[in-house]
């Protein structure tokens, strides 16, 4: 048995998709779709899009065919049996919603390393800061050194003693140790 989508089916009834389109939206029960939406046909539903192509062609409406007659080997969809079985719908969705599970935790995984780059580099400032204090504690400590140094000296003097000067942070420290 084979399956068309639209435009095969379309192309082997010489009429357009939109036409298949509207022809299966006036009567719903006797046409399917697919789990991702799309509409299916079997061959006995071509034979009912070829019945309504024959009698839009005797210039009937779509409101006047009459799909259910004795005339026609189908029956609607509702007494057919399904093409694919619940069992194949439900690993279907369970299977989907293991994606989806995955690619939440690929995204938190994500978040969560941009947070701990962030307090790496947090952390690095304030080792760099604790340097700088370290120095200036040195500096004040020394015996040689004058005993009234003003904190730009005192600054001076530290930063000299680093490599890299530190990026300034918002008072954080400096509220802890005023005398800077």
């Amino acid at each position: 048995m084979e399956i068309l989508k639209t435009k095969d089916a379309a192309d082997r009834l010489s009429v357009s998709q939109t036409t298949i389109k509207r022809w299966v939206t006036h009567f719903p029960s006797y046409f399917k779709k697919d789990r991702f939406g799309h509409y299916i046909f079997s061959e006995q539903e071509i034979n009912l899009l070829t019945h309504i192509k024959d009698r839009i062609e005797h210039g009937e409406t779509l409101d006047g065919i009459n799909l259910t007659t004795n005339k026609l080997p189908q029956e609607p969809l509702q007494n057919k049996p399904s093409l694919h079985t619940n069992d194949n719908s439900i690993e279907d969705m369970v299977s989907r919603m293991d994606h989806i599970e995955r690619s939440l935790n690929h995204k938190a995984d994500e978040v969560v390393s941009i947070q701990l780059l962030q307090q790496r580099e947090e952390l690095e400032d304030l080792r760099q800061m604790i340097q700088q204090l370290a120095a200036s504690l040195e500096t004040i400590q020394k015996p040689n050194s004058r005993t009234h140094l003003s904190n730009e000296e005192i600054h001076l003097v530290a930063a000299g003693k680093l490599q890299v000067p530190p990026r300034k942070r918002s008072g954080l420290l400096r509220s802890f140790f005023s005398f800077l």
